[in-house]
């Protein structure tokens, strides 16, 4: 180890260690934020490499086609495992590490040494996570011990995540530069403020269910014969609402996109940060898991049902208030926005929020009203089918890849000093659009036209094959079309990696200055990109929009 990775500032803070080695003794949030976005962009190849061989089996309703009947059900629960605990949360929170800091004038997290804890133990719990699932543990696996395995990781990681969110929001709530208040930082901070704060109440409900589900199985599986039981009171965290707190960081994305591209404040401050702030309520699905529904027959029923349709309600006017918001100030620019990667991608992942919020009030409204009595008598068309996925579609492949997609090309300058190509990021646009489509509309038309199955807790293989037991009329057709937009996702995801290789890895790409998209808010006064290690001299804020008040005054007094 170096001199420097031991020494100190007369504050008592770690100087970083420029070598390779200081990566593993980090406490700088940029270079913790580098790792997060990257380490979780390679899961996602994992992840959606899983989607597509699972649904390949879904293109049969007789027989398996890629991972057989002893892979499926570990291959469905750990594409949605990868999906979103080792991408959708651990990418924008990266992103929200490296940036809230740099955007409220603060000289690092509020506890950079569990930021660094945060990172290397959800990296260990990942690769945890794969061993167990390649030694058949993971919920239906048949080797008890790999079932206890997966279970730890998911408690490595859902720990993992708690810590980063703790010192998101603490950073947020307690070291913005003085004079900037809560409703005057700039919309992403506080989005990730949002979020952060929602996956603090939510999480430990988990963390809680799989100390219950690790106990039962080790020492008596009374409670669950077994591990059939584990992945009915899990897999909340992978659905709606819960998902909606996922995607609230990619709406302060968005926002922050739009604004400086227009040039202009939103019309009223406070109704932006209220319309976040609805979204990440509404999003808390730790109520809607089994322990507390019984053993899942019909859990959007009487009451419950009431409260579901209410959450996907209000998300949805969340979405809606905070684009027409957006809307308006491009609007009020009197001009056309100059086309770029970063606008064509934020937008096209409000909308998709939007769509997703309003397509599972349609599922969530219908399941409920047959239930009561008014279909086919507690046995809902729509639960019973891939609507689901189709949901999940929307806000993980759609909203989550291109809000993924506008953050780096919008931040690359900030994060990694140079712009990514633009038109090779417009093409990443359409593939990621068009894949996500297609992924979308397969199983959403499944769920509209036949009862191809969801997911079968008791008999997970019977979820593949189908045929014998409900009208399959169409389905495979339905299940091809979502295999072709799984496919196009990994062209997607390839592309980007390929952008970021070539602008970034290999230098290629436009050398960034201070603010090289004329932005509005506190980050682009720094340099592109920021030195590593706290700086000697932090700006004094007292707004969100420090570079657009001083071009105004600058108007003014011309």
């Amino acid at each position: 180890m170096s001199e420097n990775s031991t020494a100190t500032t007369s504050r008592g803070v770690p100087v970083e260690d420029p070598t390779p080695f200081g990566w593993l003794t980090t406490t700088d949030h940029k270079r913790i934020g580098r790792l997060f976005i990257v380490s979780s962009m390679l899961f996602l190849v994992v992840g959606i490499f899983l989607d597509l061989l699972v649904r390949l089996d879904l293109t049969s309703a007789t027989d398996f086609v890629s991972l057989g009947r002893d892979g499926f059900a570990q291959g469905f629960t750990f594409s949605r495992e990868a999906l979103t605990l080792l991408f959708l949360i651990p990418a924008f929170l990266g992103v929200a590490i490296y940036m809230v800091p740099l955007q409220i004038g603060a000289p690092n997290l509020a506890f950079p040494r569990a930021a660094t804890a945060s990172f290397w133990a959800w990296k260990v719990s990942a690769v945890v996570l794969i061993g167990a699932y390649i030694g058949n543990g993971g919920p239906y696996g048949g080797w008890a011990n790999g079932v206890d395995l997966h279970l730890l990781a998911l408690s490595g990681l859902v720990i993992s995540l708690l810590l980063g969110s703790i010192a998101v929001a603490t950073t947020v709530m307690t070291m913005r530069s003085p004079g900037l208040y809560l409703d005057t930082t700039p919309p992403f901070a506080w989005s990730a403020l949002v979020s952060a704060s929602m996956l603090v109440v939510s999480l430990p409900v988990l963390l809680g269910q799989i100390g219950i589900l690790y106990i039962d199985h080790r020492y008596g599986r009374v409670f669950l014969a077994g591990n059939y039981g584990i992945w009915e009171r899990i897999d909340w965290i992978h659905r709606t609402p819960q998902l909606f707190i996922y995607v609230v960081p990619i709406l302060g994305v968005t926002a922050e996109i739009v604004l400086a591209t227009a040039k202009r404040r939103v019309f009223e401050p406070l109704a932006m940060y209220f319309t976040l702030g609805l979204v990440g309520l509404f999003g808390f699905g730790a109520w809607a898991n089994f322990s507390v529904t019984g053993e899942g027959a019909d859990i959007i029923d009487g009451l419950e049902g009431v409260v579901l349709v209410g959450l996907y309600g209000g998300a949805l006017l969340g979405t809606a208030g905070l684009l027409g918001l957006l809307g308006l100030a491009l609007i009020q620019n009197r001009k056309m926005p100059k086309v770029s990667t970063s606008l064509l991608a934020a937008l096209g992942a409000g909308t998709l929020i939007l769509f997703g919020a309003l397509y599972g009030l349609i599922g969530a409204a219908t399941d409920w009203l047959e239930i009561a009595g008014r279909g086919n008598d507690g046995n809902p068309q729509l639960r019973m089918t891939t609507w689901v996925t189709g949901q999940q579609s929307v806000l993980i492949y759609g909203a989550g890849l291109l809000g993924l997609l506008a953050a780096i090309h919008w931040w690359a300058p900030k994060i990694w000093g140079r712009q990514l190509n633009d038109l090779l990021g417009i093409l990443n646009f359409v593939v990621i659009g068009v894949g996500a489509l297609l992924a979308f509309l397969g199983p959403a038309l499944s769920g509209l036209f036949t009862e191809q199955p969801d997911f079968v807790y008791g008999d997970p293989n019977a979820t593949a094959i189908y045929a014998s037991w409900v009208d399959d009329t169409g389905a495979e057709t339905f299940s091809a079309i979502g295999v072709a937009g799984v496919v196009i996702l990994l062209g997607g995801v390839g592309l980007l990696l390929l952008n970021l290789l070539i602008s970034v890895g290999m230098k290629k790409g436009i050398e960034a200055d201070e603010d090289p998209w004329a932005a509005q808010s506190p980050e682009w006064m720094l340099p592109s990109p920021p030195p590593i290690g706290e700086p000697d001299q932090l700006p004094t804020l007292v707004s969100g929009t420090p570079l657009l008040d001083a071009a105004e005054a600058e108007e003014a007094a011309v």
